[in-house]
């Protein structure tokens, strides 16, 4: 009976450390935030997998590196995606252009 519980717990180890090696549920929104910044102090953003996490939700990332946490059926958050959306096309757009 000792080794089934060993085996188990060594299981449950390399359950565990895979998920948090994947991003897993500690990076997980678990509730919306309802603060909202301005759009010029977001740096980035990405969409949680619902598969991995409980909650479907956007993450923003500011330049100062705080995450929000927002729901992506609010027409903040969906106008902040658009936002950051062309400002990255418009960076990538002119690094094409040097690189030529």
């Amino acid at each position: 009976m000792t080794s089934l519980t060993f085996i188990s717990l060594l299981l449950l180890a390399i359950m565990v450390s895979t998920a948090s090696a994947q991003g897993g549920i500690g990076n997980c929104c678990y509730k919306f935030g309802h603060k909202r910044i301005q759009r010029d102090q977001l740096r980035s953003y990405y969409k949680e997998d619902p598969a991995s996490c409980p909650l479907r939700a956007v993450v923003f990332t500011t330049i100062h590196g705080v995450r929000l946490c927002s729901d992506p059926a609010v027409v903040w958050t969906q106008t902040s995606m658009a936002y950051l959306d062309g400002k990255n096309w418009h960076r990538q757009h002119v690094l094409q252009i040097l690189r030529q």
